[in-house]
């Protein structure tokens, strides 16, 4: 069944397909010094998979009975539910219950800038989704609630071997509610001069960050790499766009 929030998505998708196609364009290119950031990332990265992931599932997450809230019950269903809210700030759908309404609201307001700020918002989201899923289905890595097999990665020829499915529990890495996160809130505080509204948007995806490892959906090494590329596709969003299409909030 389709809830409103995908019905307020779709809504915003076809306005932004049909009225401001100017703001769907992502411009990927690489300088060198992020290539030899991107390589040291990644060799923290492959630090953290060898060492950390699988120690900070056992100690953090619910799903595990030697974390170190599992002599508190009462606390762990409370951090629990928070978590689960929490999460949905990941999920596009949950965003456009906020986002369409706001639109509407600038749009009869004649409010041009915060208009575009809303639209290009979702749209670095949809980007950040569409390549987190890509990501998914290269990697091919177990969630943390599966088996320890190989630091949970598969890659493809791993699942002709094994014939490991393209499912939710095969698709770890990256995490894509981090990545639409990182994308969307990551450029919300990319637009603002406001030392506190920056920390206030980018307080957000590590929180949901956080809630996936809580929830035993993510290893620490997926939403690390998801919070570091969708800061990485925010900023290469933001320096793609028109100068003059976008505004300084505070402007």
């Amino acid at each position: 069944m389709i809830d409103i929030g995908t019905i307020f998505l779709v809504c915003l998708i076809i306005y932004i397909l049909f009225k401001r196609r100017d703001l769907i364009k992502l411009d990927l290119r690489i300088q060198r010094m992020q290539y030899i950031l991107f390589i040291v990332f990644v060799i923290f990265l492959l630090f953290v998979i060898n060492f950390l992931d699988q120690k900070i599932a056992f100690i953090i997450s619910n799903q595990y009975p030697q974390g170190l809230l599992a002599n508190y019950p009462l606390i762990s269903e409370t951090l629990t539910d928070i978590f689960k809210g929490i999460t949905h700030l990941g999920e596009p759908n949950y965003l456009a219950l906020v986002a369409f309404p706001a639109f509407l609201y600038f749009r009869y307001k004649k409010n041009t800038k915060l208009q575009t700020l809303i639209l290009s918002a979702v749209v670095i989201m949809m980007f950040g989704s569409l390549i987190s899923t890509i990501l998914k289905a290269v990697f091919v890595r177990s969630r943390p609630y599966q088996e320890w097999n190989n630091f949970g990665f598969y890659f493809i020829t791993d699942v002709l071997q094994k014939r490991v499915p393209y499912n939710g529990d095969h698709m770890s890495f990256p995490s894509g509610h981090t990545m639409v996160a990182s994308c969307g809130f990551f450029y919300l505080a990319m637009m603002n001069k406001n030392i506190h509204m920056k920390i206030f948007w980018s307080a957000f995806p590590i929180l949901v960050a956080v809630s996936r490892v809580y929830l035993s959906y993510h290893w620490l090494s997926d939403v690390l790499a998801s919070l570091l590329f969708g800061l990485f596709l925010a900023k290469k969003y933001r320096d793609s766009l028109d100068p003059s299409s976008l505004n300084d909030l505070n402007s």
